[in-house]
């Protein structure tokens, strides 16, 4: 008997332990690797999977402009294009071109708007072409489609992806250590973002 207590005792000692370790972190998220690496952290690592028909991917280019305000320096926002089914590799590919020319953020609203706005379908290489003109890049982007590099970087977003079991779009990692996606906000962009911010507070002000 005395024995059993004594593991009875020893469990409500460590059960608190692990539900408060859970519970330093607020809002909704996946942990994804070891939480204790959270630790010490000065900056957030956040890596975005999407994808260019996604509508919650358009609609976090708004939002996600609060947290670069709100956060500034402390977030890196790294973007990871992936495609699927008969979807081309072509606006992931003009994504990095675009990204080595410093043009990024720029071309992939206009790809962005030019499939929502303009329902074109986007993963025709003629529109890439077309857009290309537009920024007058189309040298730079003729040799990227070529470019070994490029298609590199392509294929290890996509590699990536599946590594992190990004099954949604957009699909959010924080520091390698949390995941994050639409579906655990009730499918809301809006609330997604919340959670972030409310995710990226908890680290900082932890560790500040």
């Amino acid at each position: 008997m005395r024995k059993l207590s004594a593991v009875l005792l020893t469990l409500l000692f460590l059960l608190p332990v692990g539900v408060q370790a859970d519970e330093k972190i607020r809002g909704k998220y996946e942990v994804i690797g070891d939480i204790s690496r959270l630790k010490n952290v000065k900056t957030i690592e956040m890596i975005e999977f999407f994808n260019y028909s996604c509508g919650h991917c358009y609609r976090f280019l708004e939002t996600s402009k609060r947290l670069h305000a709100k956060f500034k320096d402390k977030l890196h926002h790294k973007k990871s294009p992936i495609y699927w089914g008969n979807q081309t590799a072509y606006p992931a590919m003009a994504f990095y071109i675009a990204d080595e020319l410093g043009v990024e953020e720029e071309f992939t609203q206009e790809l962005f708007d030019t499939n929502f706005k303009l329902g074109v379908n986007i993963f025709q290489p003629k529109v890439i072409k077309f857009l290309a003109r537009d920024f007058k890049i189309s040298k730079e982007m003729t040799e990227g489609m070529q470019s070994a590099s490029i298609k590199a970087k392509t294929d290890h977003s996509l590699e990536l992806a599946k590594q992190f079991k990004a099954n949604e779009t957009p699909t959010i990692i924080i520091n390698d250590v949390l995941k994050v996606a639409p579906s655990m906000t009730h499918g809301s962009t809006e609330e997604m973002t919340d959670n972030l911010e409310k995710i990226f507070d908890d680290i900082l002000k932890k560790n500040g």
